[in-house]
């Protein structure tokens, strides 16, 4: 186990990036980046492969920006916000899209506030969603139980837009909060803790991909 946790002066980095959000500043302070948030990032995805081959072994876990870890450079072509850095960074885990194209995905995200973690289908395809539905509802009851996990847990939400106008069919109103999503998220937010600054949030990860690798790979079958 290579990871220690993130530390206050991780936080402040991404704080006073924001303030300085200019090349300048950010050459100056390159090292301070790479010791406190890339080198901890890199550590924890290193640890989290274990977990996550568990789950799907064609999942992606090189430790490496752009694979795993997010750039620290923003792409500011078609954005009115030309800040060249971003101020919050996440891991992604999900198998090669060049590959297998519009696939859901684990993850871990932070800001200097708040940081996230989750499994999801953020930016699915309405071609993939037509699938999970027809997955949904061909196999009625694999998904009912995924629902009723869900419900005997607080931890983490449902979210993903729903479709204006709802679609029609013939499955209990339980289904429907999960049948009427443009795209389908299992999200858990927490304000900046303990956990976040220790080796504790790689167990806290590892619980909660484990907890939702039957929702994931129900839907990679739907859309394989």
């Amino acid at each position: 186990m290579k990871f220690k946790g993130f530390t206050e002066e991780g936080i402040l980095f991404l704080k006073n990036l924001a303030a300085n959000n200019n090349k300048e500043w950010f050459e100056e302070h390159r090292k301070v980046y790479e010791r406190t948030l890339l080198n901890p990032l890199k550590d924890l995805t290193s640890d989290l492969e274990m977990v996550i081959k568990s789950i799907d072994t064609e999942i992606v876990t090189t430790p490496a920006i752009n694979k795993t870890i997010s750039k620290i450079y923003r792409d500011t072509r078609y954005s009115n916000d030309k800040s060249p850095f971003r101020t919050m960074q996440w891991i992604s885990f999900k198998r090669q899209a060049k590959i297998y194209g519009n696939v859901p995905e684990f993850y871990f995200y932070f800001t200097p506030e708040k940081f996230e973690y989750g499994m999801g289908f953020y930016s699915a395809t309405s071609q993939n969603m037509a699938r999970i539905r027809e997955a949904i509802l061909s196999d009625t009851g694999s998904f009912k139980t995924i629902i009723d996990a869900f419900a005997t847990q607080d931890n983490f939400k449902l979210e993903g837009e729903s479709y204006k106008k709802p679609i029609s069919n013939p499955l209990p109103e339980e289904f429907q909060q999960w049948f009427q999503k443009k795209n389908l998220c299992l999200s858990c937010e927490n304000a900046m803790n303990h956990s976040f600054f220790s080796a504790q949030l790689k167990d806290v990860l590892e619980k909660a991909f484990s907890d939702n690798a039957a929702f994931y790979r129900f839907l990679m079958e739907a859309v394989l």
